[in-house]
């Protein structure tokens, strides 16, 4: 089977003011790859995957999902993932609809769309 690449991650920095909270970070996901980031608190794994998911704008570097560029094409790479966020509550970037949809559904075809 010849998986596709379905993230790549290049060079992505993220900083808080005079905090670095992702410096370079570089990898690549392949299409049906369990994938972790693993590191201690404060090592920029939620920073970094809040970057992919376009939650952030990061600072440098790029960002690909199933071969769109995170920024420009962040609204056609919205329906292509699903997210489980780490803290309940609302980002700036998602509408409540979005946050329902990237919730698992507790049952096959819970969260049709109505509209």
């Amino acid at each position: 089977m010849d998986r596709q690449l379905a993230i790549a991650v290049s060079n992505l920095s993220k900083c808080y003011g005079q905090l670095r909270a992702v410096d370079g970070i570089s990898f690549q996901v392949l299409s049906g790859e369990a994938f972790g980031l693993l590191g201690p608190n404060g090592a920029g794994k939620t920073t970094t995957v809040e970057c992919v998911e376009g939650l952030r704008q990061p600072d440098g570097g790029e960002i690909t999902v199933q071969g769109l560029r995170q920024g420009p094409d962040a609204a056609r790479i919205k329906p292509l993932i699903g997210v489980q966020l780490q803290n309940t509550g609302l980002y700036p970037r998602l509408t409540v609809r979005e946050l329902v949809r990237s919730s698992p559904p507790s049952s096959p075809g819970h969260w049709q769309s109505t509209s």
